[in-house]
């Protein structure tokens, strides 16, 4: 039996993201770290407040859980799952267990853990339907976001990623790729490119590429924002990207939080559900806090949210498909979250006589 080498888990994930990085993509890497990232965490010691800020942060001040993969048992992964699963959903928790028994093998081919290790994950079986996700942003909230940016940030940055992300119903990694040259003011319209040379990527690749249509309102503030309110900065290829920060083309990441502040109740005029004080409570503070608060929503809900609410207002779904850049397959099982009562009451309209 080969002997184990002594490593520390940051070390091993730091190797594991280095052996992967030419097989994933940089979303899907930068995915996998941020996900091993709170298994890191734990091992140090950090307590959940602190955990999953950066997948590359130094270790805490705190007493460490795990110095020395060599030692890890089948115990401390139930420690970790217990831990890990008080903050997240059960899809989410073995989504994350399962990145871990694969991080695990990785261990495994360098000596870090012994082979039996890998299989004492326990990556926990979902029931039929528990895959699918059920949270989204409703439109009457969507509204009163969108109320509260208008009249306090109009044409700001928050502004442009919200009116953008429900209006079109765009990914993220859509929004970050666009270029002042992509949008069309006069013509009501963006342009989404797939340009993985110059380190902008849409997710379905030149499939993903597409045309679309926007309101004369959005179109109209998209100019302002170019003209008064964008930082006016290039990034590393020289492109002039639509989103900026001091830095040139603002990251994926800094832009899913602002979708975490400004959905916030307390960012725009809306009494907290826990009914706390903005002034005192731990979650309005910075970015970072705000990503915490159990009151916001996820960009990605968003998106589902920005699809639903079309499908209910009649949208034809291959119309809702080919602007979303998602397959009917996929739209109906992952996104239309439509009771099968409402589909059936707009069928009626189709075919009564």
């Amino acid at each position: 039996m080969t002997e184990l080498q002594p490593i520390e888990p940051r070390e091993a994930l730091e190797m594991y993201c280095q052996d992967i990085d030419g097989d994933l993509s940089p979303n899907s890497l930068e995915q996998k770290r941020y996900q091993l990232g709170f298994f890191v965490d734990w091992c140090e010691g950090k307590d959940r407040t602190s955990a999953g800020r950066s997948g590359d942060e130094p270790p805490s001040e705190t007493e460490p859980r795990i110095e020395n993969l060599n030692n890890i048992t089948g115990r401390d992964f139930t420690r970790f799952k217990n831990w890990r699963g008080e903050d997240i959903n059960k899809v989410t928790l073995r989504t994350n267990l399962s990145a871990l028994r694969t991080f695990m093998r990785f261990c495994v081919k360098i000596d870090a853990v012994a082979p039996s290790i890998p299989d004492k994950v326990n990556v926990p079986q979902l029931a039929n339907g528990e895959n699918e996700r059920e949270s989204l942003l409703g439109p009457e909230r969507a509204e009163r976001i969108l109320e509260y940016l208008r009249t306090f940030h109009y044409a700001s940055l928050r502004h442009v990623v919200f009116e953008l992300q429900w209006r079109t119903g765009v990914r993220m990694s859509a929004l970050h790729s666009l270029d002042t040259d992509d949008v069309y003011s006069d013509e009501q319209r963006i342009e989404l490119v797939h340009r993985p040379e110059e380190g902008t990527r849409l997710k379905n690749g030149a499939d993903g590429e597409r045309i679309v249509a926007i309101d004369e309102y959005t179109a109209g503030m998209l100019e302002d924002y170019i003209d008064y309110r964008r930082i006016p900065r290039n990034d590393d290829y020289g492109r002039e990207p639509l989103l900026t920060s001091s830095h040139g083309r603002m990251s994926k990441g800094h832009l899913n939080k602002q979708v975490y502040r400004y959905s916030a109740p307390c960012e725009y005029g809306a009494d907290c559900p826990a009914g706390r004080d903005p002034q005192e409570c731990e979650y309005a503070g910075s970015f970072e806090d705000f990503v915490a608060c159990p009151h916001n929503v996820r960009p990605h809900d968003v998106r589902r949210g920005s699809i639903t609410h079309y499908l209910r207002n009649d949208v034809p779904e291959k119309a809702v498909s080919d602007r979303m850049n998602v397959s009917l397959k996929t739209l109906d099982r992952h996104y239309d979250k439509r009771s099968d009562e409402e589909k059936a009451e707009q069928r009626r309209e189709y075919f009564s006589e």
